[in-house]
């Protein structure tokens, strides 16, 4: 489920990285084969990208070889098509007494068609005007809308969420599954709360520990001894077990709400621990011995 104060969202949230140069079309292809096989995960649902698709790019290829035989300069090729096409800011004015823009632009019907690229003329370094269509052609192809870097390193963000009874923990050790099938030259880096919870996951045993170090010390303060806090903590087990064979049993998942319910039931185990030692230690002070107490 969402954790409160830090989104409504579920599930986990990971970058399919492209540490050994790749390119985006086998970065593509195995993007796409990490999700043909989540698809037929039944741990996984949802899993999606987070991106655009790649969509039709218009290219213009310009020779220069030709743009500099014509004097030509590439930036002033560039700016050529980028104001014409693109627009470009050039000053301010002032039109009763507000502060307006001024932007230079083609107009909409000089700029529909690839075609029209072919009427946009460079000034070259003798005055002379120079066509497109006299050093440059275009060309149609298939290409990102968007591009996606992680750590500096081009990816590609996935989005998916654990089925129905699957704990947060198992789904992304799926996905780390599926990911090592990939062609080599792929990476898997998780972002998110799912790092946040990949960095804290080892930490529960320790957790339980320090629980129990604690419990144990407080009790050792409490009756100013080393062996009775251990009588306590005998029972500490049995609840944990007990917890567990119910959560087993009604099917909840082990995620971080079971974990700091453990954590409780040593201390509620302990509390009643502590009840019947006090109490056997009264009736031994009344002259019973430790068994019958």
């Amino acid at each position: 489920p969402a954790v409160q104060e830090l989104g409504n969202a579920t599930g986990f949230d990971l970058q399919l990285v492209d540490e050994g140069g790749l390119g985006h079309e086998k970065l593509l292809a195995a993007r796409n084969q990490l999700l043909g096989m989540a698809s037929q995960n039944t741990s996984l649902v949802g899993v999606r990208p987070n991106a655009l698709d790649d969509a039709p790019q218009l290219k213009v290829n310009v020779d220069q070889d030709k743009a500099g035989a014509l004097g030509l300069d590439l930036a002033a090729v560039n700016s050529t098509i980028a104001t014409a096409w693109g627009g470009s800011y050039i000053n301010d004015f002032i039109d009763r007494g507000r502060v307006k823009r001024v932007y230079i632009q083609a107009d909409a019907a000089y700029r529909m068609a690839p075609d029209d690229i072919g009427d946009l003329y460079v000034r070259g370094a003798s005055g002379t005007m120079a066509p497109f269509t006299a050093f440059s052609t275009v060309s149609w192809l298939q290409g990102p809308t968007q591009l996606t870097r992680y750590n500096g390193q081009p990816s590609m963000e996935i989005l998916g969420q654990p089925a129905p009874g699957v704990s947060s923990g198992a789904a992304p050790k799926a996905v780390e599954e599926m990911q090592a099938k990939l062609p080599p030259g792929t990476r898997l880096d998780w972002t998110g709360l799912s790092y946040e919870e990949q960095l804290s996951g080892g930490q529960a045993p320790a957790l339980y520990g320090l629980s129990l170090l604690i419990v144990f010390l407080c009790l050792a303060a409490l009756y100013e001894s080393w062996s009775v806090p251990i009588a306590v903590m005998l029972v500490v087990p049995l609840g944990i077990v007990g917890a567990l064979l119910a959560a087993g049993i009604t099917g909840l998942n082990n995620d971080i709400y079971l974990q700091v319910g453990l954590i409780t039931t040593i201390g509620v185990s302990a509390k009643n621990a502590i009840l019947i030692v006090e109490f056997a230690e009264e009736k031994m002070r009344d002259g019973l011995n430790a068994f019958d107490a």
